[in-house]
């Protein structure tokens, strides 16, 4: 007897291990996700993230929850570099939103178009008043852009040495306000978003040119290290939710007078 109930204990033991193994391989993945502020694509309101971006994504990771169990641990507002290197090398990290380039098309894993992106060359109303098609018209003054970003890239491409580098956008906007440099690049959908945020007049910049190689859509990233179930699941979810208007929905939504952009136009 005492026999038996041994073997029963272990057994009973070892069903009890089976199913807690079961019950932790069942645990949602905890995915972490990168950017940085952007109106009205990505944003934080009364400290929490919001823009047509940010709902898109938290959309497409519900729908991809039903195939490989996985859930948002936490949208990170970070520097951009910073964000591409945790993106690079933690496993379960999306970046958004990234624009695709030749340089960077090896270093991520590419899940899907997520905003039109359009960018234009201001100077001060104060600048130098020139008219040009292309930036190669423009070597000879001075730029700024943020470090890392597809305009500085397009820079060193076109071997303009004298684009001075800084952390954020605003910094940029910031010299060009001081005449310490000529023109400075802006996200044509974010201009007037910037220039409240910043304290400035948008009437006191002006658009000099539209910077054509860097008008592209923006893109949703992961690291090469994220498993390839997770992927498959993400890009599945991505195109359908897409293909069903969902991301044209939210970005009619998030319109400067809507709601929720009108509360974040009165923080900054």
């Amino acid at each position: 007897m005492l026999g038996l109930a041994k073997k029963l204990n272990c057994g009973l033991v070892g069903l009890l291990g089976l199913l807690f193994s079961l019950q932790g391989s069942s645990a949602p993945i905890k995915l972490d996700l990168y950017t940085q502020e952007f109106p009205p694509l990505q944003v934080e309101v009364d400290g929490e993230p919001e823009g047509y971006v940010v709902k898109f994504i938290e959309a497409v990771v519900a729908d991809a929850a039903k195939t490989v169990p996985m859930e948002i641990s936490g949208v990170h507002f970070v520097p951009w570099k910073r964000a591409i290197r945790t993106t690079q090398s933690q496993p379960n990290s999306l970046f958004f939103s990234i624009s695709r380039t030749p340089n960077r098309e090896q270093q991520f894993i590419w899940l899907g178009q997520v905003s039109p992106y359009e960018v234009a060359l201001y100077r001060h109303k104060d600048g130098p008043n020139v008219s040009a098609t292309s930036l190669t018209e423009l070597k000879d003054y001075r730029f700024s852009s943020q470090t890392a970003s597809s305009f500085e890239e397009l820079t060193k491409k076109l071997g303009i040495n004298n684009n001075i580098p800084v952390s954020y956008g605003k910094d940029a906007i910031r010299l060009l306000r001081a005449k310490r440099v000529d023109f400075a690049p802006l996200v044509t959908a974010s201009f007037h978003y910037r220039m409240e945020e910043y304290g400035f007049n948008p009437d006191d910049f002006v658009e000099v040119m539209r910077v054509e190689p860097l008008c592209k859509e923006l893109w949703l990233v992961t690291g090469k290290e994220t498993p390839p179930e997770v992927v498959k699941a993400l890009v599945e979810s991505f195109k359908r939710l897409k293909a069903e208007g969902l991301l044209e929905q939210l970005i009619n939504e998030y319109h400067p007078k809507s709601e929720v952009m009108t509360r974040y136009r009165g923080k900054v």
